[in-house]
This record gives C-alpha cells, sequence and structure tokens, in this order.
C-alpha cells in the first residue's frame, strides 16, 4: 500500500556538539504528530547534522513511530537522510513490533510549501 500524509513537528530540540573551521555538526530530538490519515500517532526522531557557513549540508535521522497503521497498532522504525541538494528525503523502515511485526517498507519525507508531509509505501503480513 502506498499513501501521502501530512504531519505537525511538535518538538525541536537542537544542539552542536562540535563546530570549528566553518562546519558545525550537531543533532535534534525532533517530535511529531501525525493525524487524520493512515497513520495515527506520534514518532520521536534523533537526527545529526552538518552545516556550513553556506547552511545545512546533510542529515541522517532514525525515528521511531507509536501507534496504528491502518487500524493496526504497533510501533516500527524508519532510517532517513538527505543533503542539502535534495528536494525530498527517503528512507526505509528497518524494524517494527506488537500489530506491525512484519512490517517492509520505504518512507519519503517532504518540506516544501505544501508542508511537511510523508509517503509511506509499505507491506504488512
Amino acid at each position: 500500500m502506498r499513501f501521502t500524509q501530512s504531519f505537525e513537528i511538535t518538538k525541536w530540540d537542537q544542539s552542536t556538539y562540535d563546530d570549528a573551521d566553518g562546519l558545525e555538526l550537531g543533532r535534534a530530538t525532533v517530535g511529531k504528530n501525525f493525524a487524520g490519515g493512515e497513520l495515527v500517532g506520534t514518532s520521536s526522531a534523533e537526527l545529526q547534522m552538518v552545516g556550513t557557513g553556506a547552511g545545512p549540508a546533510a542529515y541522517t535521522a532514525v525515528e521511531r513511530f507509536t501507534g496504528t497503521l491502518s487500524g493496526r497498532d504497533g510501533s516500527f522504525v524508519m532510517v532517513h537522510g538527505a543533503t542539502a541538494d535534495q528536494t525530498s528525503s527517503p528512507g526505509k523502515i528497518v524494524a517494527a513490533v506488537g500489530d506491525l511485526a512484519g512490517l517492509t517498507g520505504t518512507v519519503v519525507y517532504e518540506h516544501d510549501d505544501q508542508g511537511p508531509r510523508l509517503t509511506l509505501d509499505y507491506e504488512l503480513p
């Protein structure tokens, strides 16, 4: 199955852990709320980021969603990331538990003038 759904960012706590020679390494804890679609619940992500004097350069995230997917309760973990020259952030589902055990698929995050949204292409056993 495949769907696209908007979400709300509810938390963004960012800090820098290495800032030298014009390169800034940081991390952020990000919370999201998903409602009104196939996904209903919340997620928590840890991002590792790099920035330059020109702006953001790249990020990698490990994110755990908890709630329901197509009416099935559980939790799953996604890994995703992008560089500054990409218009979307592709990733993959890497683990799932509860009624979502065995879930596989890919994710694509997009943030633009249409707002933040996730496209999930998945299979459930």
